[in-house]
Formats: structure tokens, C-alpha cells, sequence
């Protein structure tokens, strides 16, 4: 008796509504792991669903980095970005639902460096090429699939790849006096 229960049950939340409907909103938070990094550079994502297997998305991020270099020297880089782009979500099942999408990254970053000798605005570091102060526009294809637990939670894994273009800023060396 207890085995058929289990297999009423079973059957029963098979017609539950996992996925989201027309109209309704979702939020994400997506992590990006590299540089052994867990939330710097992580991305807050709003999908709307504007039909049963078309979302409209908006992400945005935000990434500060400082680092101390030496005694009197630090660095840091701050940037912003804002990602509008839609997916087309496929079939799957009941809880899975695979899609494909695209998306237009835009940025700003913003860079400084400073030592007990010198402050450097759009870099760094002295060179001026790394961490350079930049705005950047790009396209990125993405594949991605959704699996939902419950009613309208779940866990997803999307992968891309795509074009950038970089405007960088000047670099500015103030050499400081010193008495």
C-alpha cells in the first residue's frame, strides 16, 4: 500500500508547473569561479518571460579589485557593467529546459595605481597596458540549460563565447614631489 502511495504521489508531481509562465519574472545570481574568485565578478541577472519558451534578460555586474603591492604602493580596479540580451528556451521535460540566447555586454572600468614616487590614473601599473581604465561593447552567443528542483527554483549552467571591443583610456603618470 505504501509503494502505491509513493507512485500516486510520483505521478501526481509530474503535473506540477516547474517552469516559469508568460509574464513572470525571475532573478538569478550567477558566479564566476575563475581567478579562485566565488562572487567577485558574479553577475545579478532579471529574465522576464515574454512567452512560453522566450525570456528577455537583463544582467549587470559590479567588480572592485584593490591590492596592496608593497609598503607604499597599491593598485585597484573598479567596473561596472550592464548585459541586456534573450533566450529561446527549447522543450526538454518538466524540469529541464535547455535554450540558446545571445546578449550585448557593455562596460566600464576604471583603474589607479599609486606609490610613494608616482600616481597613475587608467592603469595599474607603470607600463600602462596592464589593468587599463577601458569601455568595452560586445555580442556573446550563449547555450545554457535550467533544472528546476521546485516550482520555479532551480540551477542552471550556461557557457558562451563572443566578440569584445575595448576603448582604452589615456594613462596619466603624476610623478610626486617630494621635500
Amino acid at each position: 500500500f505504501t509503494a502505491q502511495a509513493q507512485i500516486v504521489e510520483d505521478a501526481q508531481s509530474e503535473n506540477k508547473t516547474y517552469k516559469p509562465n508568460v509574464g513572470d519574472i525571475t532573478t538569478e545570481v550567477a558566479v564566476n569561479l575563475e581567478y579562485g574568485t566565488f562572487l567577485n565578478g558574479g553577475q545579478l541577472r532579471v529574465r522576464k518571460f515574454t512567452a512560453e519558451n522566450k525570456a528577455l534578460r537583463l544582467g549587470t555586474s559590479l567588480n572592485y579589485d584593490f591590492c596592496k603591492q608593497g609598503e607604499e604602493s597599491s593598485g585597484s580596479t573598479f567596473s561596472t557593467s550592464i548585459a541586456p540580451g534573450i533566450e529561446k528556451h527549447f522543450a526538454g521535460t518538466n524540469r529541464l529546459s535547455p535554450y540558446i540566447g545571445a546578449e550585448l555586454p557593455i562596460g566600464l572600468r576604471s583603474s589607479r595605481a599609486e606609490s610613494a614616487d608616482y600616481i597613475i590614473e587608467g592603469s595599474t601599473n607603470s607600463n600602462g597596458y596592464e589593468g587599463r581604465s577601458n569601455f568595452n561593447i560586445g555580442l556573446n552567443g550563449l547555450a545554457g540549460v535550467d533544472y528546476y528542483f521546485a516550482p520555479r527554483f532551480y540551477v542552471g549552467f550556461e557557457v558562451g563565447a563572443g566578440i569584445q571591443y575595448q576603448k582604452h583610456s589615456d594613462v596619466k603618470v603624476l610623478h610626486k614631489r617630494h621635500p
